[in-house]
């Protein structure tokens, strides 16, 4: 992908700060920066005649940090407003009177933003960052001509275009006469040593056999490659009546490794998934979705849980290798992964209109490896402040849950995107 670039310009008269003024500034904003991006060389604009030098610099830029130090030029910042870049508008911590009076010359232009402090330029960035990310973004559906990948299509107003409009995000099918022969003529030399690693790895091995973990390797295998020969960086798919086992684990590997891969199908939770990969930095657990009325919590349940969910170059936590779910069919692997008790969470599920995303905080308050009908493999059990209000304000069954708290950070994004958020 290619690299978020910053350009830092000063807009003020000659002789108004020192020399060296701009080589301060960058430095500080290289120290304090959170993202990873390409800060270009700076530009000084004293008047407005200059304004077309810089031309070639924006051209290469994908954000604007507008430095306002003093009073006037204003005409300076209706001229570089034109050019439809986002715009940050900063002079120091706290000194915000300045950029606030630049702002006025512009409001209520588009992804114009004054930072009071580097925390909120930092936000900005990072949701822009985030809006080129997903833009640059391919979703692999795989077997989507089976008809339960279309009613999860149908979810979304306006189908893939509306995705691709919205957010930015395409779309690539591969139909499952080519899965499964990528399946079934898996090489076994790329399949052993695989096995031999999540056997390896597991704490227990307590319902699978060997001949299980053969066929989830083997599919495994085939999605990194598609990904890889197709240039994806998420993956989901859809089940039907063919060899092809059941991915969850595969799944688990593969949200692990930063690929975000949503169950069933569901293009709803893994937009939630790829938003949350790219602003957080963290896997996601996904589920269906209950309320325990007796203590008054949310409850998520599902067989597909990371063993990274406190990062990505996390430790990975433990697991137990299970049967999915209370069935048990060829390939029916999956895992237990304990999540921490008292780690707080935020919980979100994008619309299918793509217009809303509702965000709730929580506290996880039990995770509990499940042997039943109506809860999967991985049950976590979430305090929320209000369970039934979640329930009457959410467009859905499935949520996404990811470790931390990030209301705010969902918010600035969302804002960027022309997405409400709904707090509950």
């Amino acid at each position: 992908m290619e690299p978020f670039k910053i350009l830092p310009v000063l807009i003020c008269r000659k002789g108004q700060v020192d020399e060296n003024f701009m080589e301060k500034k960058v430095k500080k904003l290289k120290e304090n920066l959170k993202i990873p991006a390409q800060i270009l060389e700076h530009a000084i604009i004293n008047e407005e005649g200059e304004i077309p030098l810089l031309k070639e610099h924006l051209a290469k830029a994908d954000v604007i940090l507008l430095y306002k130090p003093h009073l006037g030029l204003g005409n300076c910042v209706v001229k570089i407003s034109e050019y439809n870049l986002p715009i940050i508008l900063f002079s120091d911590e706290g000194m915000v009177n300045n950029p606030l009076d630049a702002l006025e010359y512009i409001y209520p232009a588009e992804k114009v933003w004054v930072a009071v402090d580097y925390q909120d330029i930092n936000n900005y960035l990072t949701a822009l960052f985030v809006k080129k990310r997903m833009e640059q973004t391919k979703i692999l559906v795989l077997n989507a001509e089976y008809p339960h990948w279309e009613r999860f299509l149908c979810r979304i107003h306006g189908g893939s275009e509306a995705v691709k409009g919205k957010l930015g995000i395409a779309l690539e099918y591969v139909k499952s006469e080519e899965v499964i022969k990528r399946w079934e003529g898996m090489d076994a030399k790329r399949v052993k040593p695989l096995v031999d690693k999540w056997l390896e790895e597991a704490e227990k091995v307590v319902e699978p056999e060997e001949k299980d973990l053969i066929n989830v390797a083997k599919l495994y295998l085939v999605m990194k490659d598609l990904l890889k020969e197709k240039n994806a960086q998420a993956i989901t798919m859809a089940y039907g009546d063919n060899p092809l086992p059941v991915p969850c684990f595969a799944y688990t590997n593969l949200r692990d490794e930063g690929t975000p891969a949503a169950c069933e199908a569901d293009i709803i939770s893994l937009l939630s998934m790829i938003i949350l990969h790219y602003l957080i930095g963290k896997p996601c657990f996904m589920g269906n979705t209950f309320v325990d009325n007796k203590d008054n919590t949310l409850i998520l349940s599902h067989c597909v849980c990371p063993r990274k969910m406190e990062g990505y170059n996390a430790k990975a936590t433990p697991y137990r290798l299970r049967r999915y779910h209370r069935e048990k069919f060829t390939g029916s692997l999956t895992a237990f992964v304990e999540m921490k008790k008292g780690q707080e969470v935020t919980i979100c599920r994008l619309s299918g209109d793509l217009k809303s995303m509702i965000v709730a905080k929580g506290v996880i308050v039990d995770c509990a490896d499940m042997d039943s009908e109506e809860y999967c493999r991985v049950t976590v059990k979430v305090k929320i402040a209000n369970p039934r209000e979640f329930i009457h304000k959410t467009s859905g069954n499935h949520h996404v849950m990811v470790y931390g708290n990030h209301l705010e950070q969902l918010k600035t994004l969302n804002n960027l995107l022309g997405i409400t958020t709904i707090e509950a």
